[in-house]
């Protein structure tokens, strides 16, 4: 079977949006896993046991000068057990980058 070449332009973007795709999979795992050990070591609930991608660009990674696609996702958690609050993760690539919250109520 031969392909013209306007075909094979778009077996090829398929291709790579179903990479992208995965990949976007992938980082949001690595994200999920952050946000649980970080609510771990503090003592906080994870609301939903999901993150959700707020945004993604390109940045230039501190610690080796290349540029990389960065992504942020939110998170919601409790510390009470009566009030949500929001976080943020942000990745450099696939290196977590921090780990940011709200004020939140310290249980008595």
């Amino acid at each position: 079977m031969w392909f013209d070449l306007q075909a094979l332009i778009w077996f090829c973007l398929l291709g790579c949006l179903a990479l992208f795709w995965w990949q976007n999979l992938k980082m949001r795992e690595i994200a999920l896993k952050a946000v649980k050990h970080y609510c771990d070591r503090e003592g906080l609930q994870l609301l939903d046991q999901s993150v959700a991608l707020k945004g993604m660009g390109f940045q230039r990674d501190p610690h080796t000068g290349q540029s990389v696609l960065r992504r942020r996702y939110r998170f919601e958690f409790t510390s009470t057990g009566d009030e949500r609050y929001q976080g943020t993760v942000v990745l450099h690539g696939q290196r977590l980058a921090g780990i940011t919250t709200e004020p939140y109520r310290i249980p008595e």
